[in-house]
């Protein structure tokens, strides 16, 4: 994972300084066994209950669409947690002074979003991921979008 801010890409964020934003991040180990016990014990410490998978990719019916939905500003009332199983995407997420941090996430990194961050998401150059996503309910994860 890299972070950075967007008028600062030379200058890293360390996660300690994501989490004063409200955005967690871990490094997943690639051990199927310490990877499930990791996972496992998020779902348990965050509360989130139900788990799936989505995976974009060149072949995607309606791809650009469906990319559109989550390029322009948004948040959600529930947390967007994904964790990172192939490619990799970009997050984009709003700090306290209304900035934009920029997270480039890759295969074995796990980001949560909170509730109510504004952020944005984009493929990465290879224009491909398959992600786990976690909830807490599925509700709460339509994107409302910011107003101009």
């Amino acid at each position: 994972m890299r972070a950075y801010r967007l008028e600062e890409p030379e200058q890293r964020i360390a996660p300690e300084e994501l989490a004063t934003h409200g955005v967690m991040s871990w490094s997943v180990p690639s051990d199927e066994g310490a990877r499930a016990a990791m996972i496992d014990a998020i779902k348990r410490e965050q509360g989130y209950v139900d788990e799936d998978f989505i995976e974009l990719g060149p072949a995607t019916p309606n791809l650009e669409a469906i990319c559109a939905k989550f390029d322009r500003e948004h948040f959600h009332t529930e947390d967007e947690v994904r964790f990172v199983v192939a490619g990799d995407g970009i997050f984009d997420v709003r700090d306290g002074g209304d900035q934009w941090i920029r997270i480039e996430v890759a295969e074995g990194d796990m980001i949560v979003i909170p509730a109510r961050k504004y952020h944005r998401f984009y493929l990465g150059e290879r224009k491909q991921i398959r992600c786990m996503r976690l909830f807490a309910n599925h509700e709460g994860w339509t994107p409302l979008y910011r107003s101009d």
